[in-house]
């Protein structure tokens, strides 16, 4: 009984950066939307170890998905906790976006926080757009150009970024010289998720304890900004574009 409610803390935490829950929430949702209550395919594009991916396939056994991406070790983590979780509708595969072709059958594909990652985003952005549908939707989530850390002696950088970020104009022109339309582009993560997000990562390495006791604060955060409560400068967009 308590290596279970261990593992179910430890499963709990995996989620515990409040960036990244926020991205992932506001892809799910808008996902979701997109749906409208039907099956869904859709492609998750640098799915690292899968939260995204797994945590779809767990509300949506309907659904397909599947998570890619370059670095095998993530896609191995991905594979051992979908098995966990017991989901039978996604899967992962090892792609190169810069390098391969995309096939034009899925519904959405979602982009969270991984462009800036990418040398050649432009050759990424056309894989995503090839593997929509027309009409498809494509959701991208990336940092602002000109973030900075809420707290000192933060990190001033993402731990693999090949950019620092995107402006607003940068981002609508790399969707649209991909060829989307309908592109709407919002400003997400203030300050207070930022800052919950800083903390969580002078933490990370502490006792399941530790994490598991910030866990209602961390996720408070989120509450906060999507309620449209949150305050303080952006530090990341949200795109949602079609395929025509």
């Amino acid at each position: 009984m308590r290596q279970r409610i261990r593992a179910a803390a430890e499963r709990r935490v995996r989620n515990l950066a409040a960036a990244r829950r926020l991205r992932l929430e506001l892809a799910a949702a808008a996902l979701e939307s997109f749906a409208d209550g039907g099956p869904l395919r859709a492609l998750d594009a640098g799915c690292e170890t899968g939260l995204l991916t797994i945590g779809l396939a767990r509300r949506h056994p309907g659904w397909e998905l599947r998570g890619v991406d370059l670095n095998e070790r993530s896609l191995e983590i991905a594979r051992r906790w979908a098995l966990e979780a017991g989901v039978h509708n996604a899967s992962f595969e090892r792609v190169d976006m810069t390098r391969e072709t995309g096939f034009g059958d899925w519904d959405a594909v979602a982009a969270m926080e991984c462009l800036a990652e990418i040398p050649d985003d432009r050759a990424a952005v056309r894989y995503m757009v090839e593997a929509l549908r027309p009409g498809g939707l494509l959701l991208v989530h990336v940092p602002q150009s000109d973030w900075k850390p809420v707290l000192p002696g933060s990190g001033r950088t993402w731990s693999n970024e090949h950019r620092h970020g995107y402006s607003r104009e940068e981002l609508d022109a790399l969707l649209r010289a991909a060829g989307l339309e309908s592109i709407e582009i919002v400003p997400t993560t203030r300050a207070v998720v930022h800052l919950a997000t800083e903390l969580r990562d002078r933490i990370k390495e502490r006792s399941l304890k530790v994490r598991f006791a910030a866990y209602p604060a961390m996720t408070a955060t989120v509450k906060l900004e999507r309620a449209g409560l949150a305050v303080g400068d952006a530090r990341a967009l949200f795109a949602k574009a079609r395929r025509p």
